[in-house]
């Protein structure tokens, strides 16, 4: 078991050992584009190996926002900012965790998004009680360009980005 998917559990433990029912379902949102998705598909990776059950849908920047603060999904690791997102932060932004960038690269995709904008972790603040397990989680994770391209490439040899992320998860727990 790795560190992350131990930290996990023993939150998981600590939180039902208070008497709350920890939260099993994490559903997290994503940007349609080829990184976005592979993103989304690692965090899942990560996510499930530490046990929970995880869905991944995609939505536009401003329904990804909306969502998150309506509590019908709990993060999304394509939040783009500051630019893209200035005119959701002042409206949202209460409800939510900006857990920083995710990815610390320079971009693979050129795309829509402003010069100097990157992807962050968001997640709506009441994860915090929920699942402080799977907040701990999505707090950690940023990717290297590296691993993004080995997603990207053998998700294009799988045609599965979800079987392309647990491969890249099985494939870096092999080398720790």
């Amino acid at each position: 078991m790795t560190r992350m998917a131990r930290l996990g559990a023993v939150l998981a433990l600590l939180l039902s050992a208070c008497g709350g029912e920890p939260q099993q379902e994490i559903r997290l949102l994503s940007g349609e584009s080829r990184q976005e998705l592979a993103s989304s598909h690692m965090a899942a990776a990560v996510l499930e190996r530490a046990g929970f059950e995880v869905t991944v849908a995609s939505a536009n920047l401003g329904q990804r926002w909306q969502r998150l603060w309506a509590g019908e999904a709990d993060a999304s690791l394509s939040i783009w900012m500051p630019e893209a997102s200035a005119p959701f932060v002042e409206r949202f932004f209460e409800r939510l965790h900006d857990l920083g960038p995710n990815y610390l690269g320079p971009r693979l995709e050129e795309g829509e998004w402003p010069e100097g904008d990157r992807p962050h972790t968001l997640a709506r603040r009441a994860l915090e009680q929920g699942a402080p397990g799977a907040l701990e989680l999505l707090a950690g994770m940023r990717w290297q360009r590296e691993e993004l391209e080995w997603v990207l490439a053998e998700w294009q040899a799988t045609g599965d980005p979800a079987r392309a992320a647990r491969a890249w998860l099985a494939r870096k727990e092999g080398a720790e």
